[in-house]
């Protein structure tokens, strides 16, 4: 018996020098990088507006609990508190990957060099550790009970925190939207059985779809999403050290590169073998392929670090220009001038469109700005939290960014906008199972109409690509290709 007791202590012990080891590690290289933390909950969804109080109190917790733990007499009552704290942890990390819009850093210690999955399961474990070390020293039958509350009363408290916390990405803003009949509309799908795909481009009756685990493999699907064929890349040279590569498609070319290596490969569609067409010459952020002898780029500003757009021609030998002037900036020049940059064929025109504010841009080939036009919702300025580290000279977000169009693309005259605002009158309801795009025309710089592409089977639209007569989409695994009705089909230039 007494045997028993002992090994049952022995146990109890070994999980309680584990959450010692895992607090005080936890605690002091939270209090050695404190500037860091702070910032990475300032980035949080829901502790953005407590991010002074909480980066304090997570530390002295952490501390205080690693010291009780190693009093005999107080243990018990201290591994309530280690099992409460984790499951707070594990609470939130559940609500962040599910619920949120917007994934921040993760944050402390060694567990700052783990995903949030990966944390997760590490956060398990201590829970079910910390509940056996609890079982083996309880001495009453009402234990799960009292277990049982701990979890729920720890569950809710995060719970409810997200759903009243000042959660900036939610925000309404007082703008209305149109959502007339016979915009767009789901006319086909196809699972991928792979999450790591995009629309690289179109052709004809074709769509080409990259994979960013498999950048070199191209997966080739008829316009009824029925025929797929595959296609492995071949590139002439692989002596660089990609970290990223990308595959853009403007038949009858396609391109490969990796803007934080200065090469780009080009090559023909029907044979996929890819040559270098230009290297050494620029690190971009952002491209566009104009024409087979002219690309627009984003870049950064030396010393600065501030965005800018520039043009090259001819890629063997290019000509670089800059344009300062096209980009505005409003805070640091940076995050606040950050956006996605797209390209009209049919007009000759390039569109920037800010991420942050309610703005996009039109220029001609050369950079030559032709307007600046509004998307309409009401966000005229960035709302962004901008802060230096000391002691890296790093810029970070503070907060989460409050994200007002995160994706374009561009057919014609017609830009699609996906926003992240709610307008006026759209019922949380439906925004909770679709998202919305905006549809301006960019000849008359108007807004036309909206409609919302739902979620396919939980999973919601990443990618998009507008083709001639169909706009594609990734949603989790699955390529959805949403019909052109007679509403958008009209108001294409003819």
């Amino acid at each position: 018996m007494k045997s028993k007791v002992n090994f049952k202590e022995i146990i109890v012990k070994g999980i309680c020098l584990l959450y010692i080891m895992l607090f005080v590690y936890a605690a002091v290289s939270k209090l050695m990088d404190f500037e860091n933390f702070q910032t990475q909950l300032g980035q949080s969804p829901l502790l953005s507006p407590f991010a002074d109080y909480v980066s304090v109190g997570v530390i002295s917790i952490e501390f205080s609990i690693a010291i009780l733990l190693s009093i005999p007499k107080l243990r018990y009552f201290a591994l309530w508190g280690a099992v409460a704290l984790m499951i707070l942890f594990t609470t939130y990390i559940v609500i962040i990957l599910n619920f949120s819009s917007f994934v921040p850093c993760s944050c402390g210690g060694i567990l700052e060099k783990l995903g949030w999955t990966a944390h997760l399961i590490f956060n398990t474990v201590f829970v079910v550790l910390g509940i056996v070390a609890i079982l083996l020293k309880s001495l009453t039958n009402r234990i799960l009970i009292r277990l049982s509350i701990l979890m729920l009363l720890s569950i809710s408290s995060i719970t409810g925190l997200f759903l009243f916390s000042e959660d900036i990405m939610q925000k309404e803003n007082p703008f209305i939207r149109r959502f007339p009949q016979g915009t767009a509309a789901k006319v086909a799908g196809i699972d991928l059985k792979n999450i790591s795909y995009y629309v690289a481009g179109t052709e004809k009756e074709k769509i080409y779809l990259a994979n960013r685990l498999a950048p070199l493999q191209i997966l080739e699907i008829g316009s009824d999403l029925k025929s797929k064929r595959q296609y492995t890349i071949q590139l002439d040279r692989e002596d660089f050290k990609f970290r990223a590569v990308e595959v853009r498609v403007s038949a009858p070319y396609f391109y490969v590169f990796d803007g934080t290596v200065p090469v780009i490969y080009r090559g023909l569609i029907s044979d996929w073998k890819a040559k270098v067409i230009s290297e050494k010459k620029k690190y971009f952020s952002d491209i566009v392929f104009m024409n087979t002898q002219q690309l627009a780029f984003r870049t950064q500003k030396p010393y600065t670090g501030e965005n800018i757009l520039g043009i090259a021609n001819n890629y063997a030998s290019p000509k670089i220009k800059y344009n300062p002037q096209v980009l505005q900036k409003q805070l640091d020049g940076i995050f606040d001038t950050d956006g996605t940059l797209q390209y009209s064929a049919a007009l000759h025109k390039l569109i920037f469109t800010y991420y942050y504010r309610n703005q996009y841009i039109v220029t001609d080939e050369n950079l030559v700005v032709a307007y600046r036009a509004n998307t309409i919702d009401t966000t005229t300025k960035a709302k962004l939290k901008v802060v230096k580290m000391k002691e890296s000279g790093d810029i970070k977000l503070g907060a989460p960014p409050y994200m007002v169009n995160r994706h374009t693309t561009v057919r014609n005259n017609l830009l699609f906008v996906n926003s992240l605002l709610r307008g006026k009158y759209e019922g949380n309801d439906v925004w909770k199972h679709a998202t919305v795009v905006d549809l301006y025309d960019i000849l008359k710089q108007t807004y036309v109409l909206s409609f919302y592409v739902y979620d396919e089977e939980g999973f919601r639209m990443k990618n998009f690509f507008a083709g001639d007569s169909a706009m594609y989409i990734i949603s989790g695994h699955y390529l959805l290709k949403y019909g052109y009705g007679e509403r958008i089909q009209s108001k294409f230039h003819s």
